[in-house]
């Protein structure tokens, strides 16, 4: 069968960034390994020594470029974002009403101050545009442009009706529109609708706030100041609180979207130097593994707890289970750990594993897949001693005490694979010698217990054992 030729595995396919760095990660683990394996001072040490610092240094390279390459993709998402804003006011100015006009301007502010521009080296001074336009770096527009945004007056059509016109006042000044007034208070239906899920008990509190804003005619900082007084103020985390007004607050949806897809970006680069793509092939069933969810889900978390690239680190090795159900190379190292403990005879209990999986996800750690494949052997050394010598010469517990395990699920009339470790092995090792049972004694222990009275094997015996007595007694001829 023809190999699939994809991205991966084209002959002229350059490798992208993220697999370089993959790559540079894993030479560096070696390099350390081979470090503290090599003779101090030695010509082979300063060799390998030499290497690991230029590998650092590449892996530093890489890992600027990385992060340009998301800035430039982040960027470039923007620009379109506000591009569409800046056709809004456009579009506002040459046919739209004045409310329209503030609107739209004030949407394209709003993004502005959320969202600066970063350029590939780092956060990049707002430039502006005649029109007072933010400008894309790097462009020759930006190169022109000005660090103070200019005052533009928004010309306004020419509509004059009853319902937005009023006569000027004894004092020449002309009073608020009813279009103002519905702006300026546009920002209590933004809020309304964000926290209209809280829970009764805090809602009922910012409820009251609402009205008095509306009838005190608050701004939209005055009443921000007045919900830090609030229950659910004081009893709600900053970054959840942040988090739950950016996830609800409507004007912030599209810039959430933006920070979501971001972070999960981030993420999906920390998975992959470590192995674990978005979507990847199960070696065994060849199956595609869909990991976006889980990925999005970190994302999302990370977000939801303010966490920074370091605790995003810690969230994976603390909740690793997460990750290796995937594959990668360090989904591979898990599941072959956990074959190499079940072949020995050894338990590996959830903790044990959240520190195997911690350690693999860790490059400082120094204990591989090939470490914990020698403990649990080594493990099986120390726990079965009758077969310690034939487990140091390479073969497994479950080689060595196959022929038990066969005769005693013959025996219960069981599925070989149904036996457990400590069931067999009770009745293998006789617990005041220590040593291993003759094959005769172990069937006499598989007996005595309580399954093999219900065995046809029990019962066929039992009949045999009377048969004989009866002849004995001479019953039978």
């Amino acid at each position: 069968m023809a190999e699939t030729t994809t991205r991966y595995n084209r002959p002229d396919a350059a490798p992208n960034t993220a697999d370089k760095l993959r790559q540079e990660y894993m030479r560096l683990e070696q390099l350390r390994k081979g470090l503290a394996r090599t003779k101090f001072n030695s010509p082979d040490y300063k060799t390998a020594l030499a290497a690991k610092n230029a590998t650092e240094k590449r892996i530093a390279e890489l890992e600027k470029i990385d992060k340009a390459e998301r800035s430039a993709i982040s960027n470039e998402r923007t620009a379109k974002e506000r591009a569409k804003l800046q056709e809004e006011l456009q579009r506002a100015e040459d046919y739209g009403t004045p409310a329209e006009v503030t609107k739209a301007k004030t949407a394209l502010d709003t993004y502005d101050n959320k969202n600066p521009f970063v350029s590939s080296q780092g956060n990049t001074e707002l430039r502006y545009g005649p029109m007072g336009e933010s400008l894309v770096p790097g462009t020759p527009a930006y190169a022109s442009g000005s660090t103070v945004r200019p005052t533009v007056t928004t010309s306004k059509p020419n509509v004059t009706t009853s319902s937005t016109t009023t006569k000027p006042s004894g004092s020449g000044v002309v009073s608020k529109t009813p279009e103002a007034d519905k702006i300026k208070t546009a920002w209590v239906g933004y809020l309304e609708s964000t926290f209209k899920t809280l829970p009764k008990e805090y809602k009922a509190q910012i409820d009251k706030l609402f009205t008095t804003a509306k009838k005190e005619n608050w701004t939209e900082a005055t009443f921000t100041e007045a919900l830090k007084q609030t229950t659910w103020w004081q009893q709600t985390l900053p970054s959840l609180r942040s988090f739950f007004i950016e996830t609800h607050d409507p004007r912030n949806a599209s810039t959430f979207a933006e920070k979501l897809n971001l972070n999960t970006a981030n993420v999906a680069a920390s998975l992959e130097k470590l192995g674990i793509r978005a979507q990847q092939i199960d070696p065994v069933t060849g199956k595609v593994i869909d990991n976006n969810k889980t990925i999005q889900g970190i994302a999302m978390d990370a977000i939801k707890n303010g966490w920074n690239d370091v605790q995003i680190l810690q969230h994976l090795g603390d909740n690793a289970q997460l990750l290796f159900t995937g594959g990668g190379t360090i989904g591979s190292s898990v599941d072959n750990i956990k074959k190499q403990a079940l072949n020995y005879g050894i338990t590996i209990d959830n903790n044990y594993l959240n520190t195997i999986q911690r350690s693999l996800l860790d490059p400082t750690d120094g204990r591989d897949q090939q470490y914990y494949l020698n403990e649990m052997k080594a493990q099986a050394m120390d726990l079965y001693k009758p077969f310690a010598s034939s487990i140091k010469e390479g073969r497994s517990l479950y080689e060595v005490t196959n022929s038990y395990r066969n005769q005693m699920a013959t025996l219960l009339e069981v599925d070989s694979t149904n036996l457990t470790w400590k069931d067999l092995m009770a009745k293998v090792v006789d617990p005041t010698t220590g040593n291993a049972r003759t094959f005769a004694d172990f069937n006499k222990q598989v007996k005595q217990d309580p399954l093999w009275q219900y065995t046809k094997n029990a019962k066929e015996t039992y009949s045999n054992t009377a048969l004989d007595l009866m002849k004995q007694f001479g019953f039978m001829g």
